[in-house]
């Protein structure tokens, strides 16, 4: 994956890790830095930015995904300098996490 990565139906839409807008309607993409950010914060947060929610009014995450166990896949392959992409939904969305930074959180289908 690349930071560049777009899907044909959606517009690419970046938003720095610990921003809020308004609920968007094309794939959000996020960039976390391991040294500084939680992966799983960085998720949640730009989920409840998509889905226009409060973080604590959504599901755990880690009902979805052991958070715990992504976050070390992730690090362990930036440690390696090998890539790697997590793709799962949550509330609804599509999202991917890449060893590159990269969060892309599409969506719900209306």
């Amino acid at each position: 994956m690349t930071d560049e990565t777009t899907h044909p139906e959606s517009e690419p839409f970046w938003l720095p890790a610990g921003e809020t807008s308004q609920p968007v309607t094309e794939t959000l993409h996020v960039q976390f830095d391991s040294e500084t950010d939680d992966l799983v914060v960085t998720i949640v947060e730009a989920v409840a930015t998509v889905t226009d929610q409060e973080t604590l009014e959504m599901e755990p995450l880690f009902d979805t995904i052991d958070g715990s166990a992504l976050n070390e896949l992730v690090q362990s392959a930036q440690d390696r300098n090998q890539p790697v992409e997590v793709s799962f939904s949550y509330q609804e969305c599509r999202i991917t996490a890449s060893s590159s930074g990269a969060v892309l959180v599409e969506p719900p289908d209306d």
